[in-house]
């Protein structure tokens, strides 16, 4: 095989990986929108549910609603990411491990506190005073304080 048929049958399999990644691409972004879709459905629901249970029904929510609940059906149907949780933003007990595919916590999220053996307790060997630490206010003791042996 000479050297231009190498650098063919090279491109070709450039080509190749580079058409697979364009299709995976493709793929994650139309399961981003269809994600965005959902969310946005579900939030408009949800917006029927609320004023309908606080009795403000509008003239054509029922329709409305139905409709909305087609669109989702549709979505789940077709293979569509629609995750539905509760509480999408809450945190995990601690301790609890997540189940496969439930959703991560977002940036932003609050963190759950440490656990209670991380906390330091009563009796924990915390330096009063002739510590390491300067005293407030940044000025460090010329005599009498710092490394021990001096």
């Amino acid at each position: 095989m000479g050297f231009m048929d190498k650098v063919k049958a090279q491109a070709t399999v450039l080509a190749d990986k580079a058409q697979a990644g364009v299709q995976q691409g493709q793929t994650k972004i139309q399961d981003m929108q269809s994600g965005k879709q959902a969310d946005h459905l579900l939030r408009e629901l949800g917006a029927y549910v609320f004023l309908s249970e606080r009795g403000r029904i509008q003239p054509e929510s029922e329709a409305k609603v139905a409709a909305i609940m087609d669109q989702l059906d549709t979505l789940e149907t077709t293979g569509a990411a629609v995750t539905i949780t509760p509480d999408p933003y809450a945190v995990p007990a601690a301790g609890a491990v997540p189940q496969a595919g439930a959703p991560v916590p977002q940036a932003g999220a609050p963190v759950p506190p440490p656990p209670e053996s991380a906390a330091p307790s009563a009796g924990s060997a915390i330096p009063q005073s002739g510590g390491g630490l300067p005293p407030a206010g940044g000025a460090i003791p010329q005599s009498g304080g710092g490394l021990p042996g001096q």
